[in-house]
């Protein structure tokens, strides 16, 4: 067996009936997934909502869960498959605020979780003309004006693939969640999509492991990774119930922003967009125009950096803050911890300096802005 605490660490995800959110706690309980299965029958039942008999399953799996890690590993290391389990610094900080993300991330490629913006774009498998030329049209806009932009998608029939190629057209990155494990591409006729987007240094995502069977439900349990990787979600083109439905369900649950392109009221395939849009649980998305407004996001080309006439000079993290501020006219918290790469603890006090000696001003809702 593997000496190597990867191996606890992908060992947590197969311990039997443990699930995602369980297994996180037990991780924090523990402080690590090593300390987990060095844990003793009486540690297990100790921890509030475990008990006996939940102990018990879980103690009795440690063995198989120990093998099954040394298996994966094994596979991983012999097929050019990276990970990233809950554990590591480098887990995607969009996924781990959603309180159900994976315990592990499996992947093919290049993906770079820190990317600025990250746009997810999901519809209908049965895309119409109208459906399939926004989306041409919106990331063609994304790539002009953000060409670091990531483009996330499923892979799928429809919109997802359209997605995924138009952001190959334009240069852009773009991520592949599959429902499935990373030893074969469903649809398979999308083969030569997948490929080449990990040519573009693009990525194929999943959080089965090796030899999972294909399984319908599976499409559906990939949808909160889609909807957690990234700022913003776009529904193109959905009937009134589907994937995409339940997708950015998903994301308002996690507090992204939803957009959804509206349609023709009597077009199947609009029913979906037109509906999230009218209970409020979407953004109208006309154009490009209308989501970077509501992202407040600032392209390069047009950002503007302010001289501040300040009275004491800035330290050097105070500076990078104000660097990242001055860009946007208002930015909220979450995207100023990820653009200025700083801890929650770190920011906090920098924000509260900053705003002391009337640099920035603080708005309802963590949201900050230059004082102007």
């Amino acid at each position: 067996m593997l000496d190597d605490d990867k191996l606890y660490d992908v060992a947590l995800t197969f311990v039997h009936g443990i699930g995602d959110i369980n297994a996180k706690k037990l991780l924090s309980y523990f402080g690590s997934a090593k300390s987990f299965f060095s844990s003793s029958f009486k540690d297990l039942k100790s921890v509030q909502g475990i008990g006996e008999v939940v102990a018990s399953r879980l103690y009795g799996s440690f063995d198989s869960a120990l093998a099954a890690a040394e298996e994966e590993l094994k596979f991983v290391y012999a097929n050019d498959v990276g990970f990233v389990t809950f554990a590591d610094d480098s887990y995607p900080d969009r996924l781990r605020e959603c309180a159900d993300s994976p315990a592990i991330l499996y992947y093919k490629g290049m993906p770079d979780f820190s990317s600025r913006h990250i746009v997810s774009i999901v519809g209908t498998r049965n895309a119409t003309k109208y459906g399939v030329e926004f989306c041409n049209a919106f990331v063609a806009e994304l790539a002009e004006r953000y060409p670091d932009a990531v483009v996330v998608s499923g892979l799928a029939y429809g919109i997802d693939v359209a997605a995924h190629k138009a952001a190959l057209e334009n240069n852009l990155k773009t991520w592949a969640v599959l429902g499935h494990s990373l030893e074969t591409i469903y649809p398979s006729l999308h083969k030569k999509v997948a490929d080449k987007m990990l040519e573009n240094d693009g990525a194929l995502i999943s959080d089965f492991p090796h030899g999972s069977k294909i399984d319908p439900a599976n499409f559906v349990r990939r949808n909160r990774i889609v909807a957690g990787l990234c700022d913003a979600l776009l529904v193109v083109e959905s009937g009134e119930k589907g994937g995409s439905i339940i997708t950015a369900n998903i994301a308002n649950n996690y507090n992204k922003d939803v957009f959804a392109v509206p349609g023709n009221v009597t077009s199947t395939y609009s029913r979906g967009c037109n509906k999230l849009i009218k209970t409020n649980r979407a953004n109208l998305c006309e154009s490009f125009d209308d989501f970077e407004y509501i992202m407040n996001w600032t392209s390069r080309s047009d950002s503007k950096m302010l001289t501040l006439d300040l009275k004491y000079d800035l330290t050097v993290d105070e500076q990078k803050v104000v660097d990242v501020l001055a860009k946007y006219e208002f930015l909220d918290i979450d995207n100023l911890r990820r653009q200025s790469e700083m801890t929650p603890n770190e920011l906090s006090l920098i924000l509260l300096q900053l705003e002391m000696n009337g640099v920035i001003v603080s708005l309802p809702g963590k949201i900050f802005s230059i004082k102007r």
